[in-house]
């Protein structure tokens, strides 16, 4: 097998505990297609920087933390119930390396999961669809134009992706950070109801209230913070979201 692919990677966080099922070690990739203003890992968006590896080199390196991905059993036994979460930045950015690495950490039976805006094309779906076990797709908004205010980029391609997915029956889970003036109005709630009643698949909607981490990696970046003055989202931001999400229709469980 061919190993020479290089990929940039910013950083790797070990026992990660939101990031799928399990403990997880959660590669960082550098860079990302979107700009999102609420980002809290910046310095991951930029497409400079990051340190290099080849796939051998980082799957031997992730290797390393197996024991930390068992749990003990009721019935004693040691089993794999974490495994790698490859997140950034945006992994698809890096497909042909991430492609290779993940046929490495396979051949270890490693389970791996995918946070991913999912803005890329589909030949890198389908050239990952054989190795994720787990897809975590951030929904930023569901208005394509506010979804370009707030990231960048809007939202058609996204959402094409997310239905193909949602026709290759994979496991995926949505992620929807709720945002205080940008995404908490109640129309918008509806909208992500609908959205959701009219996939297959998914298995669970995430939402997760808005806070700024991020606000002091941005200001040494950039020097200001694009969201200053917005307030961190509460518990009853939270719950005001899932109690529209129920009264629409959303019968999948949420969590937060």
């Amino acid at each position: 097998m061919s190993t020479n692919l290089i990929g940039n990677i910013h950083s790797i966080e070990t026992l990660g505990g939101v990031d799928g099922p399990g403990l997880r070690t959660v590669v960082f990739f550098q860079g990302c297609p979107l700009a999102c203003k609420f980002c809290h890992n910046p310095d991951c968006a930029i497409r400079s920087g990051g340190t290099e590896y080849s796939a051998e080199n980082l799957s031997q390196l992730l290797l390393k933390n197996a024991p930390y991905w068992e749990a003990q059993g009721a019935d004693g036994e040691r089993k794999i119930t974490g495994g790698i979460t490859f997140s950034g930045g945006e992994p698809t950015l890096q497909t042909p390396f991430l492609v290779e690495l993940c046929k490495l950490l396979k051949q270890h039976s490693v389970h791996i999961a995918m946070d991913t805006c999912l803005f890329t094309i589909q030949d890198n779906m389908d050239q990952l669809l054989p190795y994720v076990d787990e897809w975590m797709i951030s929904i930023k908004h569901l208005d394509s134009e506010k979804h370009q205010q707030l990231t960048g980029v809007k939202n058609e391609r996204i959402q094409e992706n997310i239905f193909y997915l949602d026709s290759k029956t994979v496991s995926y889970r949505l992620r929807f950070v709720i945002i205080p003036g940008y995404t908490d109005d109640e129309q918008h709630f509806i909208q992500l109801a609908e959205f959701v009643k009219k996939l297959q698949s998914v298995k669970l909607l995430e939402l997760l209230p808005y806070g700024s981490h991020g606000k002091y990696k941005w200001i040494e970046a950039t020097g200001k913070y694009p969201l200053e003055g917005v307030r961190e989202a509460t518990k009853e931001d939270v719950k005001r979201a899932e109690t529209v999400l129920h009264e629409h229709g959303v019968t999948i469980p949420i969590m937060y």
